[in-house]
This record gives structure tokens, sequence and C-alpha cells, in this order.
């Protein structure tokens, strides 16, 4: 990864983070894989 800008004006920073909360919701986070259930450790035993 590189660093190509640095963001430091206040007003920019907080148009930037309502625009990113305006747009991001439960359903369009990131995707995650299903959950898995733990290992069975008495399977093999």
């Amino acid at each position: 990864m590189r660093i190509i800008a640095c963001i430091e004006d206040p007003d920019v920073i907080e148009t930037i983070l309502t625009h990113m909360e305006k747009n991001t919701t439960e359903a369009n986070g990131p995707w995650r894989p299903p959950c898995r259930a733990p290992p069975q450790s008495s399977l093999f035993d």
C-alpha cells in the first residue's frame, strides 16, 4: 500500500466521512464469509 495523499483540512475530512456514512449500510458493508461451527473434538476419538 502506498500513501498518495494526506488530507488535513477538517472541513474536507468531515465531508468525506459524512458521504461515507450515507453510502454505507449493513447490507453494503464488507463481504464476510458465513460463520463456521466450532471444531468437533470428539468426532474421531
